[in-house]
């Protein structure tokens, strides 16, 4: 199983830059050193449009056998997540791996989407597609504009560079300075989705995700529009931890209905039943990503995850029992 890596917040990029440059090795304990010595890098990240649907991979080995994942699991045409690997098992999709030379595997990365699989967005009507947005070989993830090639638009494979994307340089000794910027590109996406208007459809866009890679590094951020929010933030980017006081307050700032959504969606990708018998493993799903995607915010309000548990449970709890009694009718 090769799965995708998460997709952070630009908080999380901008810690995580400062952290690699003002790093100076290890002291006579093998603990690390870090002290801000030079400035900071200028880096150059490319955006493209984060398209709502599902993830999904194709992952060639080096005894030349394929396999079909979701995010979670390896695929089965019983077993498999929104008719992805039925979909695709009819299609050339050998002819992607062409040319790309590996040792062990090689996984292409991308977004299964279209109708049926999400609703609200664009390209909920367009015809189910498979949008490439990055390709990892033996464990390392390469830059996507050495594979731009890589797609078959009469079979609706697309590569996501195919579409409108962005290019932003970011200083990482004053990153705030591209916020404005980042929040504009991104009120447009939402208003208009890119891929969507290049199909000649109009909607509304999930986000833009950012990312910089080169031989040795790779940084990655997302930045969603309003509507697809994860946490109640007041900003679409924010450099600083928000300040939450309270479980409470904690609890109404991150169950938001975007992320009790994708706990659904989640659920659905596991083909596990969409009824009571899924309460748990729905609700261990949500504070777990809770707890995983705000870890900043945790720490910096000190606040303790075993005593939030239940607040967030409690919230996530009470929009599933009205989300089934909404099936029912």
């Amino acid at each position: 199983m090769k799965s995708f890596t998460d997709i952070g917040q630009f908080r999380s990029v901008i810690k995580s830059v400062k952290c690699s440059y003002d790093y100076q090795g290890q002291d006579e304990d093998d603990q690390p050193i870090f002290r801000h010595v030079n400035p900071y890098p200028t880096l150059k990240f490319i955006g493209t449009v984060k398209l709502h649907g599902t993830n999904a991979a194709i992952v060639k080995y080096k005894d030349g056998h394929y396999e079909f994942q979701s995010r979670e699991r390896v695929l089965a045409l019983g077993d498999d997540n929104s008719a992805f690997m039925l979909n695709l098992s009819k299609k050339n999709y050998q002819q992607l791996f062409d040319g790309i030379e590996f040792d062990d595997h090689c996984a292409i990365y991308g977004e299964w989407c279209g109708q049926g699989i999400q609703a609200g967005v664009a390209i909920s009507k367009l015809p189910k597609m498979f949008v490439i947005f990055a390709v990892r070989i033996d464990n390392v993830y390469q830059d996507l504009g050495k594979y731009l090639h890589i797609h078959n638009n009469e079979e609706n494979i697309y590569n996501i560079r195919q579409f409108e994307h962005y290019h932003l340089d970011i200083d990482f000794n004053n990153p705030e300075d591209v916020n404005n910027t980042l929040v504009d590109f991104t009120t447009a996406v939402e208003a208009q989705c890119p891929v969507g208007k290049h199909f000649g459809v109009e909607g509304v866009g999930e986000g833009i995700v950012w990312e910089y890679t080169d031989d040795t590094k790779r940084y990655i951020f997302k930045v969603k529009g309003e509507k697809h929010q994860s946490s109640k933030i007041k900003k679409l980017v924010s450099v600083d931890v928000e300040q939450i006081k309270g479980l409470k307050e904690f609890a109404s700032y991150a169950v938001t209905e975007s992320r009790l959504n994708q706990g659904v969606d989640k659920l659905k990708e596991l083909n596990k039943p969409i009824d009571m018998t899924s309460t748990g493993e729905f609700l261990r799903w949500i504070v777990t990503d809770i707890i995983k995607e705000e870890q900043d915010t945790i720490v910096e309000n000190q606040i303790d995850p075993k005593k939030v548990n239940g607040f967030i449970s409690s919230v996530a709890r009470q929009w599933w029992f009205s989300y089934l009694d909404k099936q029912e009718y």
